[in-house]
């Protein structure tokens, strides 16, 4: 089974202010998720309903692929502006692999506050 980081709360941030982004490394010889090269990282953030409400994805902007070789991947969320309105949301990180298997929809979850622009 993949590693799971599950119900990480992010730092609040202010809505459409930057976020400061995370990386994320994994070494691994003997789980076999990790097995293929990685060649995809989306993150999303879903609003209270369940809707997704923005995205970050490693084939158009946001999320750099550092290392993809098998069992040892690397993986950056820049920093980037968040254009939530206010609230509390739900993120997950979904990885996939070389032959387009989804490894894992939510390898990294959890939560974030949104607060209101006090300069807005």
């Amino acid at each position: 089974m993949a590693c799971q980081l599950k119900n990480i709360t992010l730092e609040p941030v202010a809505s459409g202010e930057t976020w400061g982004g995370l990386t994320f490394t994994i070494d691994s010889s003997d789980d076999t998720a990790y097995a293929l090269g990685l060649t995809r990282v989306r993150m999303s953030w879903r609003n209270s309903a369940g809707t997704v409400a923005q995205t970050l994805d490693s084939n158009v902007s946001g999320i750099t692929i550092e290392v993809a070789t098998a069992y040892a991947w690397s993986f950056t969320v820049e920093p980037s502006a968040l254009a939530l309105p206010a609230g509390f949301y739900t993120w997950a990180i979904e990885t996939t692999a070389a032959i387009l298997y989804v490894v894992d929809k939510d390898l990294l979850s959890g939560t974030q506050q949104i607060t209101t622009d006090p300069h807005a």
